[in-house]
Order: structure tokens, then C-alpha cells, then sequence
């Protein structure tokens, strides 16, 4: 199979962003329950630091590639009427990005440089 072969760059990309949650839930998971940050301040902190907030950035953008193909190929089997189709999927990508822009101002705003 090729890199240009039909839908591998799509199955590869959702199989890479949910290796990526998977790993950042299992981080926060451990985290939380070996007790390693306990108080508002200690969260404060920790989100402060930029190294964090494009960690949980690339979180955020794994969430949103993962959703895109997956609703995507929802989209692309389901709906028959291309005129309804062209409009869910720019619906979708309006959402996406308007979230990604959203919770990126958010985590940077956070930041104390």
C-alpha cells in the first residue's frame, strides 16, 4: 500500500491523533490519581508554563483531526445529495476551526511570559 493510496492518509491521521489522546488521557489519569496536583494554585501553574498549554494544544488538534475524518467519512456515506453534502462538511470544517481558534486563545491567554 502506498502513501497515495485512497484513504490512507485520512485512516493514518486518525490512528496517529487517537495514539496522541490516548497517551495525554493516560498522562492525566496517572496524574490525578497518584495525587500529583491537588489545588487551584498547583493547576494555575501548571497551565502557565507554555510547554504545557502546546501540549494540550496538540490535544486539542488531535480531538479536532480525529473528529474531522471521522465525521467526514460519516458525512461522505450518509449523505447522498452533494449540494447537502458540500454544505455539512463546510459546517463541520466552520466548527472545527472556529473551536481550534477559540481554545487556543484560551490556553494562551493563560500563559505568564
Amino acid at each position: 500500500m502506498s502513501w497515495q493510496a485512497h484513504g490512507f492518509r485520512a485512516w493514518f491521521l486518525q490512528r496517529l491523533s487517537a495514539i496522541y489522546i490516548v497517551w495525554c488521557l493516560l498522562v492525566v489519569i496517572v496524574g490525578l490519581f497518584t495525587g500529583g496536583i491537588s489545588s487551584f494554585d498547583e493547576w494555575q501553574h501548571l497551565f502557565s508554563s507554555p510547554v504545557i498549554n502546546i501540549l494540550v494544544l496538540l490535544f486539542f488538534i488531535a480531538i479536532m483531526v480525529h473528529a474531522w475524518v471521522g465525521i467526514r467519512d460519516v458525512v461522505i456515506d450518509y449523505v447522498h445529495s452533494a449540494a447537502a453534502r458540500i454544505v455539512a462538511l463546510n459546517l463541520l470544517m466552520f466548527f472545527l476551526i472556529s473551536m481550534s481558534i477559540w481554545i487556543t486563545y484560551v490556553l494562551f491567554s493563560l500563559v505568564e511570559l
